[in-house]
């Protein structure tokens, strides 16, 4: 059994890392935007952009060492690759924040909950961009 076990995670460990990653970097997205918009009174929107900076500089350093396994160091062009990699998550998790909250009333951390999902499926993607083309270059 254990055998299996450990088969199992050595053939998607790239994916349990990053599940791991992803739900440490979600950790931290929610915890900046709650401290943002519970105690600081800070607009959701503004609370969200905010919070995407932290998770990203987090994320950043996290997957290249534990996920992709980049064996690079870390460079300002990696990183602003990454960042720019990162662009679209903050588009699309803002957006659905606004009809969420904005359209819908649901209530703020409840749709950044909800939101958390999708954008942890879309970063693992453009994550392995960046790092597998580094990586492999």
């Amino acid at each position: 059994m254990t055998a299996k076990i450990r088969a199992f995670i050595a053939k998607y460990r790239e994916q349990i890392a990053y599940l791991i990653v992803g739900c440490l970097t979600t950790l931290v997205n929610y915890a900046v935007f709650f401290l943002l918009t519970k105690a600081a009174g800070i607009h959701y929107l503004v609370s969200n952009v905010l919070a995407w900076i932290a998770a990203v500089a987090f994320s950043y350093f996290a997957n290249g060492q534990w996920v992709y396994r980049a064996v690079s160091r870390r460079s300002v062009r990696e990183a602003s690759a990454f960042a720019f990699s990162r662009l679209f998550s903050l588009g699309l998790e803002t957006l659905a924040l606004f009809l969420l909250v904005g359209l819908l009333e649901v209530p703020e951390m409840a749709a950044k909950l909800l939101v958390a999902v999708l954008v942890v499926i879309v970063n693992y993607f453009t994550g392995l961009l960046v790092f597998k083309r580094r990586k492999g270059a």
